[in-house]
């Protein structure tokens, strides 16, 4: 058994890794169980002091074993490091010493994962656009380049932009997990958290997030290979099921399955029980993805579930797709559309701020302009009338002098 000191130990040692600080769990208040598997539960918990919705991954750590509780630091180094705009995003973690449980909190995802939308056009009995599909692929090679080599992507200017060789030698990162239900979908706006509703996704306006690094591996250069593997056999590739080293291609491989998936709504390879499965895949062979989709888009498909490792292409190679480009730059400028639009918005929000101020101001200061013209004529009555005049009244100064705040004409955006 492991007790809290021994783990907090580990997961604090910057040596080891390299996470943001713990927060107490009493600082979240949790809403739903929303999944469960063997380590735990799943669910989804409102930050109280930032009223922001997050996910709060609960594994229980008192019965594992050394090995295992390696794998689990190891997972949180990989998370902490993996900081990319198409990948799940971790915040924090925390203990529970009495239970014996991690808890890991991350970035909450509100449109499902893409096995939810593949399951949602398959009871529609309507094919997903491939415009969306060429988008999904575009984001989920983004992150994979994140993974595989290390890098941030550059921003395209054009679609004939030519990319610069990654750097080889940096820390390397392989899914080895990769599949639909690991691939998450967010909403693409600045609505807040707590006032989203989960109904009625528009498959189209949503941005791809990677996550679930459970069983990822990380490697110190690209010509280390990984040898030991736990995933879901439908989307493994013929190296893994054949316990033969495996490299970043293994994650293009369950790519080109995820992607096969989304075009004709069920895996490349089904079979009735594992050694069946086992058998197509080493072969390899499978159809064609729907007429319905373009030669182009077959065509990446197969590159990618390809049996020979010599001729499938890296996450890199791929970018360099011409449509996988048009994809990419489609999507920045669709994000920077939005953008504008919200930017607009805020504007109008402060000229209609403006305006309430001002208008308040005009008022107040009229108010004032007339109560001190009543009360000066008051006085000048008083006068000729041959009272005996006093001190001027206080009142007047104190309606004339009394400070009305000017309306602010200097506003910061979030955009300044």
């Amino acid at each position: 058994m492991y007790n809290r000191r021994d783990l907090l130990g580990d997961f604090a040692s910057p040596k080891q890794i390299r996470t943001p600080s713990p927060q107490s769990s009493s600082q979240y208040h949790v809403l739903e169980e929303i999944g469960r598997g063997s380590f735990g539960a799943v669910r989804k918990v409102l930050h109280v002091p930032t009223k922001s919705i997050m996910v709060r991954k609960e594994i229980k750590y008192g019965h594992m074993n050394g090995k295992e509780r390696q794998q689990l630091i190891s997972e949180c180094t990989i998370l902490s490091h993996l900081k990319h705009e198409n990948i799940v995003e971790f915040c924090s973690w925390d203990f529970e010493e009495q239970q014996e449980v991690l808890y890991l909190y991350m970035e909450y995802c509100s449109s499902g994962d893409l096995s939810q939308m593949i399951k949602h056009y398959k009871q529609e009995h309507k094919y997903i656009p491939e415009k969306m599909i060429w988008g999904i692929l575009a984001q989920i090679l983004t992150a994979l380049y994140k993974c595989h080599y290390g890098d941030e992507l550059l921003p395209l200017t054009t679609v004939y932009d030519r990319m610069k060789s990654p750097v080889k030698g940096k820390n390397i990162v392989i899914h080895r997990d990769l599949k639909p239900g690991n691939i998450f979908l967010s909403r693409d706006d600045s609505t807040s958290a707590v006032d989203r509703t989960e109904n009625n996704v528009d498959y189209s306006q949503v941005v791809v997030k990677l996550g679930d690094f459970g069983l990822a591996k990380s490697l110190c250069n690209s010509i280390q290979f990984a040898t030991t593997y736990v995933g879901t056999p439908y989307y493994m590739s013929p190296e893994v099921l054949m316990d033969q080293p495996y490299s970043p291609l293994s994650d293009i491989w369950s790519l080109g399955c995820v992607v096969f998936e989304m075009c004709s709504l069920h895996p490349p390879f089904q079979a009735k029980n594992y050694l069946e499965l086992q058998n197509k895949i080493k072969l390899g062979k499978f159809e064609r993805v729907p007429e319905y989709y373009s030669n182009g888009l077959n065509a990446i498909v197969h590159s990618m579930v390809d049996v020979n490792l010599k001729t499938r292409p890296s996450t890199f190679e791929l970018l360099q797709d011409i449509q996988i480009r048009t994809a990419r730059k489609s999507l920045q400028l669709e994000r920077f559309e939005r953008n504008l639009l919200d930017y607009e918005k805020e504007l109008v929000n402060i000229e209609k701020i403006l305006e309430k101020q001002a208008m308040d101001y005009e008022r107040e200061t009229a108010q004032l302009r007339e109560r001190f013209v009543q009360t000066v004529e008051e006085r000048a009555r008083e006068v000729v009338s041959g009272k005996k005049v006093g001190k001027v009244p206080d009142t007047i100064y104190g309606h004339y002098e009394r400070k009305v705040p000017k309306p602010a004409y200097h506003w910061r955006t979030r955009y300044r």
